[in-house]
């Protein structure tokens, strides 16, 4: 199965750490749940996190997280390599053929939140090896496409991967359409320090600060009701 060698990806512990924190600076952000771009589930089931990405365009991608390794499903709606581009409306042929047994099988289990036949790119972390894998629709698609449109929308969608505070507040300042926000506020959800009611109110002084508390603690973060 080829190597994955278009976008540069960090390795899955680092990804994973990025959703988690991304997801919790939206719910800071924003009250309601549908404007949000970026989630993040703990548990869908014993060990298997998803992260996720929906940026209301009718674009997305999902990470799910297991014990047997990561993957990485992506839909952008305008690619070439989209079911609903194709005469057929089939999955792009070789998409999931060489997916591991085991994380295929974990796709079938989640395949509600997954949307499995949404997908114009599929990558995937196995193990303790490095390397990200894909499957041989690639080698396909870089016969009929160009580069930049055989990889199915990677480098956009991956792009909402924001590895740095001066990174995010620079997207969420204008999908927000919010005030300069506080680089030093956002580094400290980066550094995954205790979210606190004086943090949310730097952030996002409209917010009912209770009410993120609370979501944020549910949904497994390290919270602090003082300070």
């Amino acid at each position: 199965m080829p190597n994955w060698n278009f976008t540069s990806i960090t390795d899955s512990d680092k990804l994973h750490q990025q959703m988690r924190i991304l997801a919790a600076l939206d719910i800071i952000l924003s009250e309601e749940e549908w404007l949000r771009v970026h989630r993040y589930e703990a548990e869908l089931q014993p060990g298997v996190a998803l992260g996720s990405i929906d940026n209301g365009a009718g674009d997305h991608l999902h990470v799910l997280f297991t014990p047997s390794g990561t993957l990485i499903k992506g839909f952008d709606h305008e690619s070439p390599l989209s079911p609903h581009a194709r005469d057929d409306g089939e999955v792009y042929p070789g998409m999931y053929d060489e997916v591991p047994k085991v994380l295929r099988a974990n796709l079938k289990d989640q395949e509600e939140r997954m949307e499995p036949e949404d997908v114009t790119f599929c990558i995937w972390q196995e193990g303790n090896d490095p390397e990200w894998k894909t499957g041989s629709w690639i080698q396909q698609a870089l016969i009929e496409e160009s580069e930049d449109d055989a990889t199915g929308g990677a480098d956009f969608l991956l792009g909402y991967i924001e590895e740095t505070p001066e990174a995010f507040a620079d997207w969420a300042e204008g999908y927000y359409e919010s005030h300069e926000l506080p680089l030093s506020a956002i580094a400290e959800v980066y550094e995954g320090k205790p979210v606190t009611p004086g943090l949310i109110r730097r952030l996002c002084p409209e917010r009912d600060v209770e009410a993120a508390l609370d979501e944020l603690q549910q949904r497994g973060y390290v919270i602090e009701r003082m300070g």
